[in-house]
């Protein structure tokens, strides 16, 4: 039975929700966050056409917008920068789950029962009574047949497990000497970025580590931009997202989606855009949810205006002044709202499509061995702590978390193996107990973990997910 490691390594959720009275705790991580170089024994490359090259689609058309109906934030500026779905649908089309109801043998399900690790039961027994809320995809690489799969091609709620698209985004423009990672940005500007009381304080956990590590050069105060990534992925900061969001600009992180094979996957947004369209101070009274509703009515005028917040919080600053006094008195949207936004605005994907992308990514599937060595670099963060070098080679990861809303996604070596095991888990319209309650006991990511290097977990879960014959 896998030990309950993940308490110890894996104190950060996807940093995506306001603070409540409920916060978790999260744990204290060493200063030192350089990823281990990766082990290339471990990781032999077995996708024979996975190529990506740096991203770009001249022979797709985008789309033309419908003419936007009435806006749902009023007097917002023109912006020249291009809306959220130039290339990708801002809503999701397929929702619906496939399984709906589980009806195990009760021999397999008492074998399941007594294997789960106690840790883990509340997020197994959650599947059981909610099949329909439940993503999960689970394999092997070269043995997908006697894998799990789960509602496997139904979109889902991504929060931030959708920041992987913007690593592979720079790590490919990093290789293509698009983008230079030595040079520096400044903190002044990755704050005008952060809209403080929506990451959990991550923002500025990340910055604190950075200086403590002696990463932040004064005068002004700057890190190098290799060091945002890491921003990124280790702490889940949604201003380091929409900073490198910004840089690389709407077009390319739509077409880096597209070029990774993600067919399911609606347009990637930044989350300032989305806090500020779920509320802000310049409707005047007028409710959070008929504004959102306006956006669900006419997806083209979500995408202008997601974009306008966003450049209006990031380019002057007495809008962002004027916005955190907003949020800060309180005037923020009620968790219904921010529920109801996060489960039909946030961006979707399917967790088939996402093993897939992290199966390539372990397996230096990028485009060239430079991009595939960045984005393992930044996803293997893990591998810093010791329980994990114990049990594994190598670990990619990535969470996600918005109110009623928690994933996992990984792929790992477990030691001595030399392909990769993938597990993708996506929770939606998780009651708000119980999301509170996961947010700090991490029952969903101990039941992905519990299957990583476990062939019996994966081939008894499979056994008991199957359709009732």
């Amino acid at each position: 039975m896998l030990p309950l490691l993940i308490t110890l390594l894996l104190g950060l959720l996807a940093a995506c929700e306001r603070p409540s009275s409920a916060e978790t705790t999260l744990a204290q991580l060493p200063a030192n966050a350089a990823a281990p170089a990766i082990n290339e024994a471990a990781a032999t490359p077995t996708l024979a056409n996975t190529a990506v090259a740096t991203p770009f689609l001249a022979e797709t058309a985008t789309a033309v917008p419908p003419t936007p109906a009435s806006s749902a934030t009023p007097f917002l500026p023109e912006t020249d920068l291009p809306p959220c779905g130039q290339l990708l649908p801002n809503l999701p089309q397929n929702t619906t789950p496939t399984v709906t109801s589980l009806v195990p043998d009760p021999a397999v399900l008492a074998a399941v029962t007594v294997a789960v690790p106690e840790a883990a039961r509340p997020a197994w027994e959650y599947l059981l009574e909610n099949p329909g809320s439940v993503g999960l995809v689970a394999y092997r690489v070269g043995d997908e047949t006697n894998g799990i799969y789960h509602n496997a091609d139904m979109q889902m709620p991504l929060a931030s497990v959708v920041k992987i698209i913007h690593l592979v985004a720079y790590v490919e423009a990093v290789a293509a000497g698009q983008l230079d990672p030595t040079s520096y940005v400044t903190v002044d500007t990755l704050n005008s970025y952060y809209l403080p009381g929506y990451d959990l304080g991550a923002h500025n956990r990340a910055l604190a580590e950075l200086e403590a590590s002696g990463l932040v050069l004064p005068s002004p105060d700057r890190v190098r931009l290799e060091d945002v990534p890491w921003m990124m992925m280790r702490h889940s900061t949604n201003a380091s997202m929409d900073y490198l969001h910004t840089l690389l600009g709407q077009t390319m992180i739509e077409e880096t989606a597209v070029a990774l094979n993600l067919t399911q996957q609606t347009a990637p947004c930044t989350f300032l855009g989305q806090f500020l369209a779920m509320s802000n101070q310049t409707r005047q009274g007028r409710s959070d949810r008929a504004a959102i509703q306006a956006y669900l009515d006419n997806p083209a005028s979500y995408g202008t205006e997601v974009v306008q917040l966003a450049e209006a919080y990031t380019s002057d600053p007495n809008f962002r002044e004027a916005e955190q006094t907003w949020h800060q008195d309180e005037r923020r949207p009620s968790s219904q709202d921010q529920r109801f936004f996060s489960h039909n605005l946030n961006a979707h994907g399917t967790p088939r499509e996402y093993a897939a992308l992290m199966a390539r990514i372990a397996q230096n599937g990028l485009s060239n061995p430079e991009s595939s060595f960045l984005a393992r670099r930044y996803l293997e963060w893990p591998m810093i702590f010791p329980a994990n070098q114990e049990r594994f080679s190598n670990l990619g990861y990535k969470n996600g978390s918005l109110p009623g809303i928690l994933n996992t996604a990984y792929y790992v070596y477990p030691i001595g193996e030399v392909t990769p095991t993938v597990v993708i888990l996506f929770f939606r319209d998780l009651p708000g107990s119980t999301y509170r309650e996961w947010r700090s006991s991490l029952a969903h990511d101990e039941l992905a973990r519990w299957l990583l290097d476990n062939p019996d977990a994966l081939s008894l879960l499979r056994a008991a997910l199957m359709p009732a014959s």
